[in-house]
């Protein structure tokens, strides 16, 4: 192996270590309810996109910075979890593609959800890896074969 490649594949190595870090670190914050680890994790851009499950596109740091700040102060508890993860970088972005198990307290209610979910990560010229798009989409209970033709 050449020494080239050997550089390259301890580089992807290092991309994807920070990468999983990072987007582990994101989930940590939702789960800890802790406003400034989330404001760490997200890159603060005019161009940051966040969707929650159901809900529509906020665009803008302070919009999306605004809304996890609504759901924190509202949640009693919340549990987080990412799984089935795909890491993909290319250059300064990276993609995680992956399926969240979601469990929130509000006061007396109870909320299990599922979601898939997609999180792009751009690399700042510091070298540090940070989220720039959060889009989750709930994960239907409806069987695939349900599903118009359409679709499938």
């Amino acid at each position: 192996m050449s020494r080239e490649k050997q550089i390259d594949d301890a580089d992807d190595a290092a991309a994807e270590r920070e990468v999983r870090e990072v987007h582990a670190r994101f989930y940590a914050a939702m789960s800890a309810l802790d406003i400034h680890e989330m404001m760490e994790v997200w890159l603060c851009a005019p161009t940051a996109v966040c969707v929650h499950p159901g809900r529509e596109a906020l665009v803008g740091f302070a919009r999306i910075l605004e809304s996890w700040q609504q759901i924190f102060a509202s949640a009693a508890s919340m549990s987080v979890s990412a799984g089935e993860e795909l890491i993909v970088i290319a250059a300064d972005a990276a993609w995680v593609s992956c399926v969240e198990t979601i469990s929130i307290t509000f006061g007396e209610e109870a909320i299990s959800a599922a979601a898939r979910a997609t999180n792009i990560f751009r690399r700042t010229p510091e070298g540090r890896w940070r989220l720039i798009v959060h889009h989750a989409s709930p994960i239907p209970a409806r069987a695939a074969e349900e599903w118009p033709d359409v679709i499938n």
